[in-house]
């Protein structure tokens, strides 16, 4: 697969889901460094074979922050393969959902710092390829299709956190991924939204 010790810069057509969680500043602001990295750790335990078994690639962690892609390394090029990544994506995303709400309720009952989850998904064109030095390589998607997802996560988070549900998962998915999901899951349409970095707004849909 490697060529010259790294793997070949590709464009594909993929799904990006992009996690956050919502109060993990303040948390962890209030947690000695075992106990947080042992709190994160938890989480990551659970999150990654959720990822994995709905056939994701776990592209990377920012502190909380997890993304996954839904049709790497192996580029698609059938029409079906790709509605099919769509798909495990958003399958993802509520199973993550529900495994967020044992957690919290475990946390809770340790007396831990309690936190809930954002999700944005997002599907379209990416390069896929091997980054950084000899000494330390990565392999990672990148583009347009990557920043929209991680902005979808972030989008209007002021709403999300006056919701009164402390359970509550929010997933949000473009329209470019409702397009590839044929009416599978029950979708909110929320309207059009500027995005940071974005001249046009983007079409999001609630899960």
């Amino acid at each position: 697969l490697a060529l010259n010790g790294r793997l070949p810069a590709q464009s594909a057509c993929i799904t990006v889901l992009m996690t956050d969680l919502e109060g993990f500043t303040r948390s962890s602001e209030r947690m000695s460094p075992g106990a947080l990295m042992a709190w994160l750790n938890d989480y990551m335990d659970v999150m990654v074979p959720i990822v994995e078994r709905h056939d994701g690639l776990v592209d990377g962690y920012w502190g909380d922050a997890i993304k996954a892609d839904f049709g790497a390394p192996e580029p698609r090029d059938q029409e079906a393969e790709i509605e099919a990544d769509a798909v495990n994506a958003v399958r993802c995303a509520l199973a993550m959902g529900e495994a967020m709400k044992a957690l919290i309720q475990e946390w809770s009952a340790a007396g831990k710092p309690t936190v809930r989850m954002r999700i944005g998904i997002n599907t379209g064109n990416v390069v896929m390829g091997s980054q950084g030095s000899r000494e330390r390589l990565k392999y990672t998607s990148m583009g347009d299709t990557v920043n929209v997802a991680a902005r979808l996560e972030a989008v209007d988070k002021e709403s999300f956190e006056a919701e009164a549900d402390p359970l509550a998962c929010r997933i949000l998915v473009s329209d470019a991924t409702r397009r590839h999901l044929g009416g599978r899951f029950e979708l909110q349409d929320i309207g059009d939204h500027p995005l940071k970095g974005k001249g046009d707004s983007v079409r999001i849909y609630r899960v």
